[in-house]
């Protein structure tokens, strides 16, 4: 019950932010890329509406020199779709413990709040994820979450049980790898 209202509450900011808000500013290519392996299954819905993305993703980072650290996250995003634009909220959490190849002093990020942008055009909710803070403040993401999603381009069908898998990797900068793999289902929440 209390994700109903959740939900609700993140429907109604995001209409009213969606409403006073270009989700394409010149510098963002609306060209959202498919995610690698969608497939639909349920009916589509009218356009508009609201939706809630549920994504499980893992994710690491292997350094050229000190193995690896990966762990898991569990993601929800409130999609509001009004007049066709997506501006909605959402949060990853990790889910289990970091591992990591070598004892490190830095503090891991536990959660990451996020902020998608998009459209819904054609029958596919178009989205991105920014993100717009993590707890504890000042933390780190040792296993590269926060370093692969500007890189996430969700294109998936407007219909309930919808889902895409997504496996992206980034280059560190410093011979190293950060990489995140997953699975995204669409729930209607429009009632």
């Amino acid at each position: 019950m209390i994700w109903v209202a959740v939900f609700a509450a993140c429907a109604g900011a995001g209409a009213y932010v969606a409403a006073h808000t270009d989700p394409f500013p010149p510098s963002v290519d609306p060209g959202a890329r498919p995610v690698d392996g969608v497939a639909s299954t349920g009916s589509p819905v009218p356009e508009g509406g609201s939706w809630l993305v549920r994504i499980g993703a893992r994710t690491y980072h292997d350094l050229f020199v000190g193995g690896r650290c990966a762990t898991t996250w569990r993601i929800d995003v409130g999609l509001p779709v009004t007049d066709g634009r997506i501006d909605g909220a959402g949060v990853a959490t990790m889910h289990g413990e970091l591992r990591c190849d070598e004892e490190t002093a830095q503090v891991q990020a536990e959660r990451i709040d996020l902020r998608a942008v998009g459209a819904l055009v054609g029958g596919e909710l178009r989205f991105r994820l920014e993100e717009t803070g993590r707890t504890p403040v000042g933390a780190q993401d040792l296993a590269g979450f926060t370093k692969t999603i500007p890189t996430l381009r969700f294109s998936m069908p407007a219909a309930d049980g919808a889902t895409a898998t997504f496996d992206v990797t980034v280059p560190d900068g410093d011979r190293g790898t950060y990489g995140a793999a997953g699975r995204a289902v669409v729930r209607s929440v429009s009632g």
